[in-house]
């Protein structure tokens, strides 16, 4: 049994960490910039791709793997994956080396694909963009449906696992550097929305009139918020695919990587990072509890399986009614602290009575 729990905290803190870095990346588009953008599991689906195609690749070549199992790496892949699996054991740099510029590329991509999404759409009015961004959503499951060669087809792909080296301690390592991402995800993304670019987001989402009138490129700004979410939920793509050693289109689905990742933001608190770490916190131990314990409800009149969506619907629509803002509502920013602010104030009017006399 305590085996059990160690096992669930474990899974349990990867989880949290992925949908807390998709979850902030959601928040800065949404929350900061007014983006509606329900088409996450684009980059999300990319950053996954990446992991799913350049690993396997790179390694069969740094290993020489035979070039006859090269030439079908999707037919061979579960041979391919054992050998560099066995490999990546005694050979931790490289495997350190691959999954960090697997990484790198996964924001390049990530990026690329905000921008093809963004460019355009961007211009549109909130309803229109965020039907626009849904269905864009789509479009690299598709891709990866009907196209064998690049993760699989419908079946999937294998992914080496480049946390062999830790031998047993493989879901600990993986899980303390899931935490660790997203830290530094909170901390990069706690700097922009508290900066004057984050200050200029809020005034285009409360009135892009407004915020043009005083000569900000409204456009041109919600192009970039959108592309800097796009990274950091590719990111998330890719590093839960490296978590889970597998990559295939029907593993992200717009329910698990669009809308419960909005649900998430709405439940915590919109435009504050710290109400969407709670509200991803409760959200993502809420249903690991009921997967954890769904056997234990054979009492109830209906299949199991549904529990999760009727607890989760009856949360959201209680804290829709009764806390609409989320657990933690969205904090006025300050530019400086109030006794700074006061001295900068009297300094200033001390220079404009010197000029005065």
């Amino acid at each position: 049994m305590e085996s059990l729990i160690v096992s669930f905290i474990i899974d349990l803190i990867a989880l949290y960490s992925v949908y807390l870095i998709v979850n902030l990346s959601l928040n800065l588009q949404m929350g900061y910039a007014g983006i509606p953008n329900f088409g996450l599991v684009l980059a999300f689906t990319g950053g996954a791709y990446i992991m799913g195609w350049l690993p396997i690749r790179l390694c069969a070549w740094l290993f020489s793997i035979d070039p006859q199992l090269r030439a079908n790496i999707i037919k061979n892949n579960a041979i391919i994956v054992s050998h560099i699996n066995s490999w990546l054991q005694a050979q931790p740099l490289i495997a350190i080396g691959v999954f960090v510029l697997t990484l790198i590329l996964a924001l390049i991509v990530g990026a690329i694909l905000g921008f093809i999404s963004a460019y355009p759409a961007i211009r549109l009015r909130t309803d229109y963009l965020a039907i626009t961004l849904l269905a864009l959503g789509e479009v690299l499951a598709i891709i990866g449906r009907n196209y064998d060669p690049l993760v699989g087809g419908v079946i999937g792909i294998l992914v080496p696992d480049l946390y062999s080296w830790a031998g047993a301690s493989r879901f600990i390592v993986v899980s303390l550097m899931l935490l660790f991402m997203a830290a530094l995800c909170f901390c990069i993304i706690n700097i922009i929305v508290n900066s004057p670019y984050g200050r200029t987001l809020r005034a285009i989402r409360d009135n892009e009139i407004a915020a043009s009138s005083l000569g900000k490129n409204v456009t041109r700004i919600r192009m970039q918020a959108l592309v800097v979410g796009s990274m950091i939920c590719s990111l998330a793509g890719a590093l839960y695919a490296s978590y889970s050693c597998y990559v295939g289109p029907a593993a992200y689905g717009r329910l698990e990587w669009t809308f419960l990742p909005w649900l998430m933001v709405i439940f915590g608190g919109v435009a504050n990072n710290i109400g969407v770490m709670l509200g991803t916190f409760v959200f993502v131990t809420l249903r690991k509890l009921i997967e954890f314990y769904k056997y234990y409800f054979t009492f109830l009149p209906f299949d199991v399986v549904w529990l999760e969506y009727l607890l989760l619907g009856t949360i959201i629509v209680i804290i829709l009614i009764f806390r609409p803002k989320g657990l933690i509502s969205e904090k006025p920013s300050r530019t400086l602290a109030g006794k700074k602010l006061e001295k900068v104030i009297a300094e200033l009017l001390h220079k404009r009575d010197s000029k005065a006399t």
